[in-house]
């Protein structure tokens, strides 16, 4: 048989050209549109200790301590400290008598504090002469009370002596004294903060006001 003639054979060639580019042509565009890799940054969160130290605020107050301690003077404390790390801080002198002091209590800023001190002026045996020694009963009971104390011109030391009434409760009388003048009456005394009913029983046969 004769063979039959192909009449797209002489352009079997372009085609194939025209295949090829086309297959570079979609190659570069495929190769300009894929995104570039991006970098990825790990962090690592804060830990609730750091977290919980930047939100904490700490405050201070001060507060003036004077009597039997080894640096009187102006403390500053943070704002949650009790009468125990101010004590600590100034230092206790060993005649201190911390026995009507309440070492859990809240301090504020402005609160004034006065360490008593131990009675050391009792004269020893050595010092007596014989001609103004004179013997004492075994078991004897306490002289009686007999001078009371006028509640406007009372010192600190005057008031911390009466029963009940510690350096800080002192300190308010002597506050509000300075604060609405001279008391008008010993029954006053209530109005000062801390002294109650109970407490007040204690005190008012021992207190006057002139």
């Amino acid at each position: 048989m004769p063979d039959i003639p192909d009449p797209l054979k002489p352009y079997r060639l372009y085609v194939a050209m025209f295949v090829i580019n086309l297959a570079v042509v979609i190659g570069v565009i495929f190769l300009l549109r894929r995104d570039e890799p991006r970098e990825i940054v790990v962090t690592q969160p804060p830990t609730r200790a750091a977290t919980s130290v930047a939100k904490k605020t700490v405050t201070q107050i001060s507060v003036s301590i004077s009597g039997a301690v080894n640096q009187p003077g102006t403390l500053q404390l943070d704002s949650d400290a009790r009468l125990a790390d101010a004590l600590q801080k100034a230092g206790v002198k060993p005649e201190a008598d911390l026995s009507k002091l309440s070492l859990t209590l809240a301090l504020h800023d402005g609160d004034k504090i006065n360490v008593p001190s131990r009675a050391t002026n009792v004269p020893s045996a050595n010092n007596l002469s014989a001609s103004t020694a004179t013997p004492v009963a075994q078991n004897s009971p306490p002289p009686a009370f007999t001078e009371k104390i006028n509640l406007n011109t009372a010192t600190l030391e005057q008031l911390d002596s009466l029963p009940g009434i510690g350096p800080a409760i002192a300190q308010r009388i002597l506050d509000y004294r300075a604060e609405k003048g001279a008391f008008k009456s010993v029954e006053e005394l209530k109005e000062v903060r801390g002294i109650g009913d109970v407490l007040f029983d204690d005190v008012k046969d021992r207190v006057t006001v002139e």
